[in-house]
């Protein structure tokens, strides 16, 4: 019996032993398939930080801090006051510019009248020339009018003194008388006054027609003077259309202190949190030195480095599950918003336009990390730029939805 009992154990044993191993194997292979399944479906990294977008809060103007309002850490809301800048030199600066204003207005006014006066002389001049024109036309009419006398008394002339040459002979054979003779040479006489007269006239109609066209040459000449003096009084005025360039720059120059005097008060941009406060009251701040950094806490974000290789596995807009250390195993929600598309490569860099690459080769070629930027769901109020995370992406992206037609 005992016999028995042995020998029927044996195959027992055996069956069991089998039915062992082979268990191991399945459960092996099932977790390979299992581990398969996860770095596919479920990839992860603990290779992830914490980030939020920030500025470096920079004032536009120079000046000493007279108003420090903020603290380090502290949190504000967007158009707080953080800090003034000494206002004085801006103010300074803005009654010049208005003084600089009303005096360009007043110089302005006093061009647009000068510029009216010189309207004024053109037309006076215009009228000066006109009339001169027509003194010349008369000047030039008597001057014709004279030559015509010089001509009609030396005709005169010309007649009693040759009536006076018949004459004369006939007193000696006393075939006239001696009154006839003395006629004809008094006749002769006033012939001759009048031929001299004549010429006189003409003489002074001839001066006048000279003295007539250097006058109108001159009320010419100021005429020419009086459109330059225009055209440079509104040169000077500075008018384009319905725009004047000089009140234009005045007026931009008392904008652009009135902007710099603005910019004495810096406020926040949007809300968030100061940090690396390092300055206190009358430090003098620098046009555009950062003073402290202000921390965009609105949207916060997970930098996850992951393997190239698990890249093909996640998609903008895959859910994501994050795990922060320092929240003691508190997880958050997310989604991806992309994964990045260069890093800086460690070989094959360009030198010269040529690439760089070395001649030794590495065994081990590890996979290169790429970051993969994830949106944080519902954030609260202790997160940190840098802190350490644990991302896993959950599952798939959810098909984009389609717009339904409207008939």
């Amino acid at each position: 019996m005992a016999d028995e009992n042995t020998s029927s154990t044996k195959p027992d044993r055996k069956v069991i032993g089998k039915s062992v191993g082979l268990a191991i194997v399945i459960g092996a292979v099932l977790v390979c398939l299992i581990a398969v399944w996860v770095y596919i479906n479920r990839p992860e990294t603990d290779d992830a930080t914490m980030r939020a977008n920030f500025i470096g809060i920079a004032p536009h103007a120079s000046g000493h801090i007279v108003q420090l309002l903020v603290k380090d850490n502290q949190f504000v809301h967007e158009g707080d006051l953080l800090f003034t800048i000494d206002p004085r030199p801006y103010e300074h600066a803005v009654a010049r510019a208005k003084a600089g204003l009303v005096l360009t207005r007043k110089e302005v006014d006093a061009l647009i009248k000068a510029l009216k006066v010189a309207d004024a002389s053109i037309v006076r001049a215009q009228a000066q020339v006109s009339a001169s024109t027509a003194e010349i036309e008369r000047a030039e009419a008597q001057s014709i009018a004279a030559e015509a006398g010089v001509q009609r008394a030396q005709g005169e002339f010309k007649e009693a003194d040759d009536h006076f040459k018949r004459v004369e002979p006939l007193l000696a054979k006393e075939l006239t008388t001696a009154d006839l003779v003395e006629a004809a040479r008094t006749r002769r006489l006033v012939a001759e006054t009048g031929v001299s007269q004549a010429e006189k006239a003409l003489s002074a109609a001839k001066s006048a027609v000279a003295a007539t066209k250097a006058e109108h040459l001159a009320v010419e000449a100021a005429l020419e003077q009086a459109k330059v003096d225009r055209l440079r009084a509104e040169d000077a005025i500075g008018r384009e259309g319905d725009f004047n360039a000089r009140i234009g720059s005045a007026e931009a120059q008392l904008a652009e202190a009135e902007l710099d005097l603005g910019y004495c008060k810096v406020v926040a941009p949007f809300s968030g949190k100061v940090v690396n406060l390092d300055i206190s009251l009358g430090e003098f701040a620098h046009s555009g030195t950062q003073v402290f950094t202000l921390v965009d806490t609105r949207t916060w974000y997970v930098v996850a480095n992951f393997r190239e290789t698990q890249l093909k596995h996640i998609q903008e807009g895959a859910p994501a599950q994050i795990y922060l250390q320092f929240k003691g195993g508190k997880r958050f929600h997310g989604k991806v918003v992309g994964p990045g598309w260069a890093v800086l490569p460690e070989y094959g860099t360009s030198t010269m336009g040529l690439p760089n690459v070395p001649r030794n080769l590495d065994w081990v070629r590890l996979a290169q990390r790429f970051p993969v930027r994830i949106e944080v769901e519902k954030p609260d109020d202790s997160f940190r730029i840098g802190a350490s995370a644990v991302v896993t992406i959950t599952g798939r992206a959810p098909p984009p939805q389609v717009a339904a037609s409207t008939p």
